[in-house]
């Protein structure tokens, strides 16, 4: 085993791998908290399928972001560096090492957005579009709503489609959506949204996520009502 402080110290639920045009290894990862953050690690160096050994460190050095999504639609990840911003001895680091350790002050001092519960992420094989799933937060209160959490008391979790600027996995800016707000569609407090499809076989506490080889979206749950009676 090999620790890999520079994905930074925090509740992985889990992280997927995408391997940009360039070369490099992009990392996408959820910190399975409430009120927690999205984050993407961009590596300094670049996967060589012909260099096992030298693709063995891709991890350990490169640039964490987190998330700050905006009320338009519109996003930017911001760079946890020392130095940077916020990030500074004024502010209790006294280097990078400490900053990865520190993770989620680092992302609250930056200025990120609080997720409800971000988990899995996933990339789909076709278009590149990425998914990050909101299992959900009942904590939230109505003062706390913003468009990317769009619920007080979010019993049910949402999933977010995520579209990097430029097809570029390393971009710095993003376009975002909801995808699906889950819930039972036919109650109104729900709030629940299938893009439009009001027959749909609902879910809830959408948990892990992955993608077939045809571009189909797999979501398991947990921790949803069991008056649901669903898989």
């Amino acid at each position: 085993p090999a620790k890999r402080t520079a994905l930074g110290r925090f509740k992985h639920e889990a992280t997927t791998v995408v391997i940009t045009k360039g070369g490099h290894a992009v990392i996408y990862s959820g910190d399975d908290e409430r009120f927690e953050y999205l984050y993407k690690f961009v590596s300094a160096g670049r996967y060589d399928p012909t260099n096992r050994a030298a693709n063995l460190g891709l991890l350990d050095s490169g640039v964490l972001y987190v998330a700050k999504f905006r009320d338009d639609g519109t996003g930017e990840w911001l760079p946890l560096i020392f130095g940077l911003g916020s990030l500074t001895p004024a502010n209790g680091f006294a280097s990078q090492a400490e900053v990865l350790i520190n993770t989620r002050r680092a992302a609250d001092l930056v200025g990120a957005t609080k997720m409800d519960r971000p988990e899995d992420v996933e990339a789909s094989p076709i278009t590149g579009k990425v998914y990050a799933v909101m299992t959900n937060n009942t904590q939230r209160k109505p003062e706390q709503v913003d468009k990317a959490n769009p619920r007080a008391a979010n019993k049910h979790g949402h999933i977010i489609e995520l579209i990097e600027d430029g097809g570029e996995h390393t971009a710095a800016t993003f376009r975002w959506e909801l995808l699906i707000a889950c819930g039972d569609p036919h109650n109104p407090d729900d709030q629940a949204s299938y893009q439009g499809h009001t027959d749909a076989s609902w879910l809830s506490c959408p948990d892990n996520i992955t993608f077939d080889d045809a571009g189909r979206l797999w979501v398991s749950t947990d921790g949803q009502p069991e008056s649901i009676r669903k898989n």
